[in-house]
């Protein structure tokens, strides 16, 4: 084997040995969806079976068609190991999925719609990086909240009736985050599914330093096929552009649409 072969084959192996390393990491998305509510939300009214932000067994984002735990649920690669009512009463259910080949989970919890604001608050907290949000099963330590990789908001955009800075944790400083802080922050990630959320979510999440996936230009319906076309691209290793295009086909499927609407999916926060 000639020293340029040996070269080539040491490049190879190790390229390999870096692509096992990356996919056998253990990684967590932490889901949070509140829940749409006629009553306690401004929104244009869903029809009433789907639109009680107490009721997560039939609601739009949770337990309707598309709904998030009604979705997943026909996805056979996502198994169950949890599902049960957290302490937090804000919270109505919380359930934790495994990936059935990959060491990946997900953390998803239906926030009562009433609570709308906590479920932000919660969702900013833990994209600040704070508030760790750590479940152990079977000797597994699930590390969700400010640990997660991926942060995901689902519901309504209730930043525009309320100035975003009510949300931002109080105890985060970006100026005075040491530059190892600062790296994590910038290695985790940030979606938010919401009318025009790249509008309203760019300031708050720009400033936190998290690292935007994706983001809506327009009015847009939150539901859990254009979610899990995301989850899909991202535990797969894709690039931004990628995963862009899978959630506008997704999304475009769906809703019937003639082609991916590109347009309403960015991946960068507005300038």
């Amino acid at each position: 084997m000639t020293k340029a072969n040996a070269r080539l084959l040491i490049i190879f192996i190790m390229c390999n040995l870096l692509s096992f390393i990356a996919n056998a990491q253990t990684r967590v998305i932490h889901v949070v969806v509140a829940l749409c509510d006629n009553k306690y939300q401004q929104i244009v009214p869903v029809p009433k079976a789907i639109g009680n932000g107490q009721d997560p067994k039939n609601n739009l984002y949770w337990g309707a068609q598309y709904g998030f735990k009604t979705y997943f649920a026909k996805q056979k690669e996502w198994k169950v190991i949890q599902n049960g009512n957290p302490a937090n009463t804000k919270i109505l259910e919380q359930i934790i999925y495994k990936h059935s080949t990959k060491d990946i989970y997900i953390i998803a919890e239906a926030y009562d719609g009433k609570y709308i604001n906590n479920a932000i608050d919660d969702f900013f907290t833990y994209s600040s990086g704070n508030q760790p949000k750590n479940v152990k099963i079977d000797n597994i330590d699930i590390k969700g909240g400010g640990n997660a990789d991926l942060v995901v908001y689902i519901g309504h955009d209730a930043l525009m009736e309320w100035s975003w800075t009510r949300f931002l944790p109080n105890d985060f400083r970006w100026e005075s985050l040491s530059n190892e802080r600062k790296q994590q922050q910038q290695s985790r990630y940030a979606a938010v599914f919401a009318c025009q959320s790249q509008q309203y979510f760019s300031p708050p999440l720009s400033r936190l330093g998290i690292t935007p996936l994706i983001l809506t230009t327009q009015n847009m319906a939150p539901e859990a096929y254009s979610v899990y076309a995301m989850i899909d691209g991202f535990i797969n290793h894709q690039s931004k552009i990628q995963i862009r295009q899978k959630v506008a086909t997704a999304y475009s499927k769906y809703q019937k649409l003639s082609k991916p609407v590109l347009s309403l999916f960015v991946t960068e926060y507005q300038q």
